[in-house]
């Protein structure tokens, strides 16, 4: 964007190394919905909870001997269907990861997946009684009833046996899920991974999930996950949840559409900014057919001499789209002030424009619930075409108003560009600074007072986002080129969690956690 080229590569010279990746580049190239690997759907990421159930005092006979006290670590995975209807019932299926018996690892056996039923009413969780699991000479029958706690991130409560008069105890925690998209710019591809956390500390990677092109933006919208494939690339991809995120469609957006965001209202519309100079819209996108039914013009909102709006990131709330521009001439060297459009998305049209205080709003923009404000990374300048200017900081609008608050923090105050925000609370927000020493460093602030609270991170590779996962975690993407990975932080105190290593070197990070 801007001065900061990526490593794009033109659709003529482009040699694809697979053959899935080749259909969607044709179809970018011609402007045409591409090919689909898998019947299109519009399937949405379940909840899964990974629960501990221990009956300590109950004994089983297995083998002849007797063992005390039974401890099972189930995953539950709930139909998000049934989750968000207005219907109190649901159903889910468990999967049995351990189970041990006195201690002592024992197998199982069971006949069909273990389906459940149950309800959901005022924040207690019930179950009716599902199995059989066949242990030694048993067959168990389970039932769990808990209680919702903070916020949905966990559930305890009690557990019994049919026909056992011992009970047992269970406590069921949100399992943490992100998708990852990486590249290395080098490669025609890049790919998509997944990470999972459970009981909030046991980290994995499930990796090469799919392919994608060599500059994407991971995304979940409406539940489902995305990848917007930029420039030359020009799609957008769906990822299916259902089939570990194989690709459901891909749906070509124009000849040098450029592409940087997505957001799906309940309707099945996606809303693509289209930064592309030949396009500058919010294109409207059937989810079904891939069909681009309308399109917003953003045009006459640019200022500067060629009318180039350059349309970036979007958010949606309250039913309006904002859409952040960073109103540069095609040279890059007329920059005027960022705006952000503001969309009613059932009219098809600009309903205010918001002025910015800064400059260059750079891919990052997000909603705080804490504050009930937007943020905004204001880039300022990169050294290139133009001299370095700190031009830009963390800008705050307010949705009620739709006017800005100005640069809660400035970019001098924190020694250079400023390339992605991230908001833990009103107290606690996080930015990549982008410093003079060609070093990036992940500085904490306080959003409500705009002081500079300290670097919780430096390196002297590129940090190429920064998302908190609205349950605590920072995630902290580094593009290292010897040692790609990803940064788990305690988005409170800052202090660091993990270090993930990554396949191919991190992009883009969404978030997929689904709660009940």
């Amino acid at each position: 964007m801007g001065v900061l080229r990526r490593g794009v590569a033109r659709c003529g010279r482009l040699r694809l190394a697979a053959a899935a990746l080749a259909a969607l580049l044709l179809a970018a190239c011609s402007g045409q919905p591409a090919e689909h690997h898998a019947t299109a759907g519009d399937s949405r990421l379940d909840p899964i909870y990974d629960a501990s159930v221990v009956y300590p005092d109950t004994e089983f006979i297995i083998g002849g001997l007797t063992y005390r006290g039974l401890e099972l670590d189930l995953e539950i995975e709930f139909d998000d269907a049934t989750v968000r209807d207005d219907d109190p019932a649901f159903t889910a299926q468990a999967r049995i990861l351990t189970l041990l018996a006195g201690g002592t690892p024992q197998p199982w056996e069971q006949s069909g997946p273990l389906d459940i039923a149950g309800t959901l009413v005022d924040g207690t969780l019930d179950t009716d009684f599902f199995g059989p699991i066949k242990l030694g000479t048993s067959g168990l029958l389970l039932r769990l009833t808990g209680r919702l706690e903070d916020g949905a991130r966990r559930v305890a409560g009690g557990a019994a046996i049919y026909g056992i008069s011992e009970d047992g105890v269970f406590t069921a925690i949100k399992r943490r899920r992100y998708l990852v998209a990486g590249t290395d710019f080098t490669s025609p591809v890049g790919k998509v991974a997944a990470v999972s956390v459970r009981y909030d500390s046991r980290f994995s990677t499930d990796d090469d999930l799919e392919l994608v092109s060599s500059d994407p933006v991971a995304r979940v919208e409406d539940g489902r996950p995305f990848v917007v494939n930029r420039d030359t690339f020009d799609t957008l991809q769906g990822l299916d949840p259902a089939a570990q995120l194989r690709t459901s469609f891909e749906y070509g957006l124009g000849d040098r559409a450029n592409p940087h965001d997505v957001v799906v209202t309940g309707g099945g519309e996606a809303f693509v900014t289209r930064y592309g100079p030949a396009f500058n819209d919010v294109a409207v996108v059937d989810l079904a057919t891939g069909a681009i039914t309308e399109r917003i013009d953003l045009a006459p909102y640019a200022r500067n001499r060629d009318h180039l709006p350059r349309a970036d990131q979007a958010l949606l709330l309250d039913g309006l789209l904002y859409v952040t521009l960073l109103d540069v001439s095609a040279d890059y060297r007329q920059w005027m002030n960022g705006r952000v459009a503001v969309i009613d998305p059932a009219a098809r049209r600009v309903v205010d424009v918001i002025d910015l205080d800064g400059q260059n709003p750079f891919e990052s923009f997000s909603y705080a619930p804490s504050t009930g404000l937007l943020y905004v990374a204001m880039a300022g300048i990169f050294p290139g075409i133009l001299p370095r200017a700190l031009t830009g900081g963390v800008e705050a609008i307010d949705p009620a108003t739709h006017r800005s608050l100005g640069l809660i923090v400035d970019d001098d105050a924190l020694g250079g560009n400023v390339t992605a925000v991230a908001i833990q609370s009103a107290t606690h927000g996080y930015c990549v600074v982008a410093e003079s020493s060609y070093r990036n460093a992940v500085k904490a602030f306080n959003p409500a007072t705009g002081e500079v609270l300290g670097s919780i991170f430096e390196s002297g590779d590129l940090i190429s986002d920064l998302e908190v996962d609205g349950d605590g975690f920072l995630l902290v993407a580094v593009r290292a080129s010897f040692e790609p990975r990803l940064l788990v932080f305690d988005a409170e105190t800052g202090q660091p969690i993990a270090s993930i290593p990554a396949r191919l070197p991190p992009l883009s990070i969404a978030i997929m956690t689904r709660s009940l």
